[in-house]
């Protein structure tokens, strides 16, 4: 199935030339074929007048002088005269020795001339016959075959049928380089596009000398890119000033909560556990909101990630080692398939930390008691992939598709400790790093979380 518009745009370019060529062809192959029996015609026309003529001036002798001398100068085209008396008989014939039929008479109640196209002969084809009657001395064949305009005509078509081959090659040729200027220029809107969704929100189409219609795309691109890049600068900034503001309210109510603390020897048990219960609070809104700050920088671009090498297989080991005694706690089997062997790629290895663990973290915590959660990875040309897999509750299909909003939680993980950001936070490191988190699962059955990266 041919996909791309490209290709599509071309053939159609190329069949649409095809068929203009066709019609050409047609009309023009018409035309030649009328003017050369129109030809054909006019010399037969003159010739039987000219035997009129010598056969009312000198009779059948002379005739017979004229018929010999016009077969001669047909040469190899195979002529045909002869000389019909009033009563149709036949007085005088020229004809060739390879003729293979005859020639019917003429109608007697026709007045003037008659044509017809006689026999068929396989040595030269069909003969156009004109007999012309001439008063009170009978009629006039002559016949000229029509080997010499079937081999013509014949010719035509091949030379037409190489010529429309041509013309297709260089439609598909001429077509496929004009189409590969536009489709440059959408390419060129394409990068601009996948660049800004990679965070450069800085990038802008050029398209200079391209024709008015795609300079005009591009500004209109661009001018949509710059009010785009205000509305999500005003939305971080209101997002980062909320977050600033809150940031010191929640330090001062858990600094005052851990004075108290720190002050409350003789404090009742149920202020002390009143106060303790603030710092969790305040510490738990705290790292929420650096969460949500670091992601919305992450997504804006605004957190630049280290181009340094780093080790996957190492990350994912460290993350076995430190999950590993958590699962334990709550009977969960905590595996890794994966041998360690480098698996290089390149941004942060601080990042890429804490987005596995949140998977690791989530896997767990969604593990009844006596489950099993493997980590795994492979490899191919271009990417590196991780399988984090679990098989406890699963995702219905309804949450799967929210499961990376931010503060998104489902209904069976409400009871559940966490602020639903966690799954957020990784997409937002993984594609950041140019690489994908999907999902697959079913309630009851388990989930698996893959994450590709490509190679460094």
């Amino acid at each position: 199935m041919i996909k791309t518009l490209r290709l599509r745009l071309t053939l159609w370019h190329a069949g649409l030339y095809a068929a203009l060529a066709c019609v050409v062809f047609l009309i023009a192959y018409t035309m030649v074929s009328q003017l050369l029996l129109h030809e054909i015609d006019a010399d037969l026309e003159d010739t039987a007048q000219e035997f009129a003529e010598r056969l009312k001036s000198g009779g059948i002798t002379v005739l017979k002088v004229e018929v010999d001398s016009e077969t001669a100068s047909h040469g190899t085209a195979v002529f045909f005269a002869r000389y019909l008396n009033l009563q149709r008989q036949v007085k005088l014939e020229q004809i060739s020795s390879s003729w293979q039929f005859s020639i019917p008479k003429p109608n007697a109640s026709v007045k003037v001339q008659q044509w017809h196209v006689a026999g068929s002969g396989k040595n030269f084809g069909p003969v156009r016959v004109l007999a012309l009657k001439i008063a009170k001395y009978g009629w006039i064949e002559v016949g000229l075959s029509l080997m010499d305009y079937e081999a013509q005509m014949h010719k035509i078509r091949i030379v037409f049928a190489l010529a429309l081959l041509v013309m297709v090659v260089l439609g598909v040729f001429v077509g496929w380089l004009q189409l590969r200027s536009v489709f440059q220029s959408v390419e060129k809107v394409r990068s601009t596009a996948i660049g800004i969704s990679k965070g450069d929100m800085n990038r802008r189409v050029q398209l200079a000398n391209n024709g008015q219609e795609l300079s005009d795309l591009a500004e209109s691109f661009n001018s949509m890119l710059d009010r785009i890049q205000v509305l999500l600068k005003e939305m971080r900034d209101v997002s980062d000033h909320i977050a600033h503001d809150l940031r010191t309210p929640v330090s001062r109510i858990r600094g005052v909560a851990e004075t108290a603390l720190m002050a409350g020897e003789k404090m009742p048990n149920m202020q002390m556990e009143a106060f303790s219960t603030i710092v969790d609070e305040a510490n738990q809104l705290g790292e929420m909101i650096n969460t949500m700050l670091e992601i919305s920088q992450t997504d804006a671009g605004l957190i630049q990630q280290q181009h340094e090498v780093v080790n996957l297989s190492i990350i994912l080991h460290e993350g076995h080692e430190l999950f590993l005694p958590v699962a334990e706690d709550i009977g969960v089997t905590l595996s890794i398939l994966s041998p360690i062997q480098p698996m290089k790629v390149k941004g942060s290895k601080i990042h890429l930390q804490r987005a596995i663990a949140n998977l690791i973290d989530n896997a767990i915590k969604f593990s009844p008691e006596g489950s099993h959660i493997s980590l795994s990875s492979e490899q191919n040309s271009e990417h590196f992939i991780i399988h984090i897999c679990d098989d406890g509750i699963g995702i219905s299909p309804e949450d799967k598709t929210h499961i990376f909003d931010r503060f998104y939680r489902s209904d069976q993980s409400r009871s559940k400790p966490g602020n639903g950001l966690g799954l957020s936070y990784s997409m937002s490191i993984i594609r950041n790093h140019g690489g994908t988190i999907s999902v697959m699962s079913a309630i009851g059955e388990g989930s698996t979380f893959t994450v590709t990266l490509p190679r460094a």
